[in-house]
């Protein structure tokens, strides 16, 4: 029974070390277990989502979206489309008049990208978005006085500069792709 002894402890330390070993895949354990099953719901959530938005069920849409990125909170797409909609959407001069209301939807969507940053397995992604949406959308907006912000442009510059700086320590390149004069951009009132 001797010879066993040691066989028994190679064993036990083949099934243990990669319990020790740095863990390749950096998802929580619990969303590893849960894997495609959440995302597969999470995926039917994004589909009533597109309908009752569809619908102008907005409220709807809303507690839907907030479900999906419960059940899926590691995808930067889910953070990303929430803000984007609230955006582009919501915050649309033919959707939202009011300059203060439409702040209040951009602000909305900022917010959703913090927490998207703070909950996602890339959160550079979702920086570099933001800097993106605050710095070739926001900015020209405020500048021209169609959205009332609160600390006016320098308050946008700062927002825009900050999460392309989060983004350059994700290892992400913030600059490709951007016009360098954000003032001469295009864009819809």
């Amino acid at each position: 029974m001797t010879p066993l002894r040691p066989i028994l402890a190679l064993v036990a330390l083949g099934i243990a070390a990669p319990w020790h070993g740095p863990d390749p895949d950096p998802r929580p354990l619990s969303r590893r277990i849960s894997g495609p099953v959440s995302s597969m719901w999470a995926a039917g959530y994004w589909i009533q989502f597109d309908v009752q938005v569809h619908n102008s069920e907005m409220e709807r849409a809303y507690l839907t979206a907030d479900r999906a990125l419960e059940l899926d909170p590691w995808p930067a797409a889910g953070w990303i489309r929430l803000a984007e909609h609230l955006w582009f959407i919501r915050a649309s001069a033919e959707r939202e008049a009011d300059p203060d209301r439409r702040a209040h939807w951009i602000s909305a969507g900022l917010q959703v990208l913090d927490e998207g940053m703070e909950r996602c397995g890339s959160p550079g992604e979702v920086a570099l978005v933001k800097a993106r949406m605050t710095g070739l959308y926001l900015l020209p907006l405020v500048q021209d006085g169609a959205i009332n912000w609160a600390g006016g442009v320098s308050a946008v510059e700062e927002l825009s500069r900050a999460a392309f700086q989060v983004a350059v320590e994700y290892g992400l390149d913030p600059r490709a792709g951007i016009p360098r004069d954000t003032k001469s951009h295009d864009h819809d009132h």
